[in-house]
């Protein structure tokens, strides 16, 4: 009885592979070769959305493998709504297969694929590894790319605002002895435990832009961890073919489709926020996983979304910094930012922190520590476009607000015209000393800055003889060098700004963030070198 036992050989774990194909003639290729390729075929199940228009496409249908391993899910073309609404459908042909493997439509495969995966799946350091990169190329029918392995990269933010990528691939000999973390996934290349498919079902309501970036952000919320694979496993047809057609070439609403599908991808990922109730349809069960929250993933992989930054720098423009004159620079950078409103908020140009929701704990505290301190005369250093603010200052005797754009200070003279208490004047606090007053405001400002030139700027207001220090702080935070523009968790107490304990800090009461206005003496503050 026991050698029988011991002689049972487990069951091969099944691999369940989805497809979503939208009138491409490529699939039925795509579908033979997983099969014939694959080291044991005899558990694979293949999963196809299959989007076509009968008679004009029965070229995407002259053969069939397998058929009795293939579930199909046809629907005509002029039913679809665009990729990830194909992808959910597909999912919903998954039964208990132990594994999934999602790929677009048109891709080949190395001998003992499945094996390869399964082998590369198990040397991953995590109970809920994934792996998925962009595949190499291949041109139909049969011309594979010499092999690499590739890991994706972030590249910019788009003109939609939204994160956009690149990928950067090694020879083959150069490949990483086991898979790589990343916090990043391709849609047509993902493998992993079937789970992923209930712990996060695919967002049918994104239409194709930003498919992945929040797809990777639910993974990982959802304790999901993304690995580059070592070894090639797949190839991707990225060519142009005249036979191929696209979604949007059918679709007559395809722009309004795909602006409410933007909107909800800057909504979710803190860019931008919108009511539009169609866009947020379903949110709830498409949303964040609660293993590890948003700004756990902004730290983990260096993208700051509200703020459009990666890796602490502008991700939002193209020109090169170090070609401009110092001088320059900062108005610079500074005026595009206002200009393309490249922070992405519909609310203010300062950008999503300048916003009332966000400020709505400071604006009931700072009240009452300015009756405290006696502050009546604030210079707001800078005061970008005053979008929160103005509801508190109208107590003050005097408010200056000082900003490096002219345009921007321009506005704001015209709209607060009334106000004659309140003076906006351009300034550069890096190089320009302020009025001496109570106190200087600079919330939300040193953090943009490089280094040297906040430096600078603390040292052109503690020239000013003003009493106070109003600016923001993160304990903890990392003093990143950055480009001006970025963006980092400035902790003034840290090195190299070494600032004592503030007399006073509040607390912004951020959800994931240690974000705090700090209150300090200038005449307690450290000098620093301002020499060029």
């Amino acid at each position: 009885m026991g050698m029988e036992a011991e002689n049972v050989v487990a069951p091969e774990p099944r691999i369940f592979v989805n497809i979503a194909s939208y009138r491409d003639t490529e699939c039925q290729w795509t579908v033979k070769d997983l099969f014939e390729k694959a080291a044991d075929p005899d558990r694979i199940v293949v999963g196809v959305c299959w989007q076509y228009v009968p008679g004009d496409d029965d070229d995407c249908f002259q053969i069939e493998t397998r058929p009795e391993q293939c579930r199909i899910d046809k629907i005509h073309a002029k039913e679809s709504r665009g990729v990830c609404w194909a992808r959910m459908r597909t999912q919903a042909l998954w039964r208990d297969e132990e594994y999934t493997l999602q790929i677009d439509s048109h891709m080949r495969f190395v001998p003992e694929w499945d094996r390869v995966l399964l082998d590369m799946l198990a040397e991953c350091p995590s109970e809920k590894a994934i792996l998925s990169s962009y595949p190499i190329p291949y041109e139909p029918p049969d011309k594979l790319s010499d092999d690499a392995v590739v890991t994706i990269k972030a590249k910019h933010f788009n003109a939609n605002r939204v994160l956009a990528f690149t990928s950067a691939a090694r020879p083959i000999k150069d490949a990483p002895a086991s898979p790589e973390p990343s916090a990043f996934c391709a849609a047509g290349f993902l493998f992993g435990p079937s789970q992923i498919i209930t712990d996060v079902p695919y967002d049918p309501h994104i239409y194709f832009q930003g498919e992945e970036i929040t797809l990777a952000v639910r993974l990982w919320t959802h304790g999901w961890d993304i690995f580059s694979p070592n070894k090639v496993v797949i190839y991707h047809d990225y060519t142009n073919r005249a036979d191929r057609i696209r979604h949007w070439k059918d679709e007559v609403d395809w722009v309004k489709i795909n602006q409410r599908s933007l909107a909800r991808v800057r909504h979710f990922l803190g860019i931008e926020k919108t009511d539009d109730a169609e866009a947020l349809m379903e949110l709830e069960k498409y949303g964040l996983g609660e293993q590890r929250d948003l700004a756990a993933y902004e730290a983990f992989s260096g993208i700051t979304f509200g703020d459009q930054c990666i890796d602490g720098e502008p991700a939002f423009q193209e020109e090169d910094q170090e070609e401009i004159p110092e001088g320059k620079r900062r108005p610079h950078v500074f005026n595009i930012i206002w200009e393309q409103n490249a922070w992405g908020n519909a609310e203010s140009r300062s950008g999503p922190g300048s916003s009332l929701q966000q400020t709505e704990h400071i604006r009931q505290r700072l009240p009452e520590v300015f009756r405290f301190l006696d502050i009546e005369i604030l210079a707001d250093a800078s005061c970008g476009d005053f979008n929160w603010l103005c509801e508190i200052s109208g107590d003050l005797q005097i408010y200056m607000g000082f900003d490096i754009v002219p345009g921007l200070i321009k506005d704001l003279r015209e709209k607060h015209v009334d106000r004659k208490n309140h003076f906006f004047t351009v300034a550069d606090i890096v190089t320009d000393v302020l009025p001496r007053c109570d106190a200087i405001f600079s919330r939300d400002c040193l953090t943009h800055l490089m280094l040297e030139e906040s430096q600078r700027a603390l040292q052109r207001f503690k020239e000013s003889g003003t009493t106070f220090l109003i600016a923001t702080t993160h304990a903890n935070g990392q003093n990143a060098e950055i480009k001006t523009g970025g963006w980092h968790p400035m902790d003034l107490t840290a090195a190299p700004f070494n600032l004592p304990q503030p007399i006073i800090s509040i607390d912004e009461q951020l959800q994931g963030s240690k974000k705090a206005l700090g209150i300090w003496r200038l005449a307690d503050i450290p000098s620093f070198d301002v020499t060029p």
